[in-house]
């Protein structure tokens, strides 16, 4: 038999609260509880921040419209990298499958090395900090953090080939402790009767309550990407695909709500202008501590913990399923194209594992570059995905499903724009816009390389879904 008659198939194991889960765990990041201080109070103040974010979850709730359409026209893994093919074929979804593969994976370790940051904010001079070997881009790089580093790597990653299942399960408790020690320190400074004057002034003085608003705005994308990880497992799903929009758009206003009660709970205590004037080294951990003491900080310590960790597992089961689906339709090598018996994509997590193994000798910093020009493949994500919505639904007649994705195209594309127009907070540095473009060049050569195979090769004039949705009709999913 050949390797792929030998292979098993994707298994239905991922509950609804599972899928939930995996959006949250993408969206909320380490970062989450370190802006309030160093980004959304001075650009807008307490309440323009909270506003800002509470739209900002609206307005990628727009985008996700799209997806849920797309998911039940296509419940297949791949996402993105389909929808792309199905609206305006092969060399579209290869670029789309091309600036995305990246955006994921270079979350894996980035958000390992956040565990680094994350003990340097909990445990000042912390443990971690042992054997130091150099500095790279102003980033101290220490072994015992890259131990640590390690640990979350390869730990995760076999519990990803071990079956989706655990994932699944671990990816749920892990966002429950997430949401529940967010909850635990907003009721506690609550229940400490806070004098709401120090939420004064209520935005930022100096520029228009619009204004402020709109600043924290344009965070949106790099405050809620992740939720489009859903769609990549959408084999997995032991519900009705039916069901996904409402998972998406439920994880984007919790993570809205995380994000709005973190910026309140910093602001609230001590009259924040004055607070964020002394230059605390961080502005939340303080203040919690100062208003519910050692157990809020304990609390928000593990919330922090759980972002990291369940950003991790997040985008590790999002870009094995989009490596699979680009492989099987031969758009990357076919070595990837297998699944283990426990319905696997285990090569594909495996060359994420070790490329993630090597980067944190880099450093933070470097790895930061790499992010931050990826947000320009999830904006493109997002552009592919609205568009092909708005195309398909109007072949279908769907006229309101039409309107919903253009609009999702116009905001996507705003999205994209920004991260080129300089004083934006998306606005790409140097290192990132060379890095953006070397992974552009290494896809033109490699397109090349792989195109005779992938549009004139075994499957010309095949579209991506019909040969994804053959090869379920092999394993017997259909």
């Amino acid at each position: 038999m050949s390797e792929q008659q030998q292979q098993g198939s994707f298994k239905k194991d991922l509950r609804k609260i599972d899928i939930w889960a995996l959006a949250l765990g993408a969206i909320i990041g380490w970062g989450c509880f370190v802006m309030p201080g160093t980004s959304f109070l001075p650009k807008a103040g307490p309440v323009g921040s909270m506003l800002g974010l509470i739209l900002g979850g609206v307005i990628i709730s727009i985008i996700s419209v799209s997806y849920g359409y797309l998911i039940q026209k296509f419940p297949l893994s791949g996402g993105e990298f389909v929808y792309a093919d199905a609206a305006f074929g092969k060399v579209h979804a290869f670029i789309c499958g091309w600036m995305i593969v990246l955006a994921y994976w270079s979350l894996i370790p980035l958000n390992s090395t956040a565990l680094a940051m994350v003990s340097r904010y909990i445990l000042p001079g912390s443990p971690l900090q042992i054997g130091y070997l150099y500095t790279i881009a102003g980033w101290d790089v220490y072994v015992g953090e890259i131990a640590l580093a390690y640990l979350f790597i390869i730990g995760l990653g076999i519990m990803n080939i071990k079956g989706i299942k655990s994932a699944g399960w671990f990816q749920t408790l892990v966002a429950v402790a997430l949401f529940g020690s967010v909850l635990f320190v907003f009721i506690g400074v609550l229940l400490t009767k806070p004098d709401f004057t120090n939420l004064q002034p209520y935005f930022l003085e100096g520029q228009s309550k619009f204004s402020s608003i709109l600043a924290i705005i344009a965070f949106t994308p790099y405050c809620f990407v992740g939720f489009d990880c859903i769609p990549q497992a959408a084999e997995e799903y032991n519900f009705s695909h039916k069901a996904a929009l409402g998972l998406m758009i439920g994880a984007i206003m919790v993570g809205a709500f995380i994000y709005a009660a973190v910026v309140f709970v910093t602001s609230v205590v001590d009259p924040w202008q004055p607070m964020l004037a002394s230059n605390p080294d961080w502005a939340t951990g303080e203040m919690i501590l100062k208003s519910i003491g050692y157990i809020g900080v304990f609390f928000i310590g593990i919330a922090m913990l759980c972002a990291v960790v369940s950003g991790m597992n997040a985008f590790y089961i999002a870009s094995s399923r989009l490596i699979y689906s680009m492989a099987y339709a031969d758009a990357l090598p076919g070595k990837f194209a297998v699944l283990t018996p426990q319905g696997t994509p285990k090569r594909a997590i495996l060359f994420m594992m070790i490329l993630a193994l090597i980067a944190p000798w880099f450093g933070r910093q470097v790895l930061s570059w790499i992010v931050d020009m990826t947000c320009v493949g999830a904006a493109m994500g997002f552009i592919y995905t609205c568009a092909s919505a708005t195309v398909l639904s109007k072949r279908n007649g769907d006229t309101k499903q039409t309107a919903i994705s253009a609009l999702g195209v116009a905001v996507a594309s705003i999205f994209l724009i920004i991260t080129f127009i300089p004083g934006m907070p998306g606005f790409l540095s140097v290192p990132s816009f060379i890095i953006l473009g070397i992974w552009i060049v290494i896809g033109i050569i490699f397109f090349f390389i792989i195109k005779h195979d992938y549009i004139n090769g075994k499957w010309k004039g095949v579209s991506v879904e019909k040969i994804l949705l053959s090869k379920m009709e092999q394993d017997g999913r259909l």
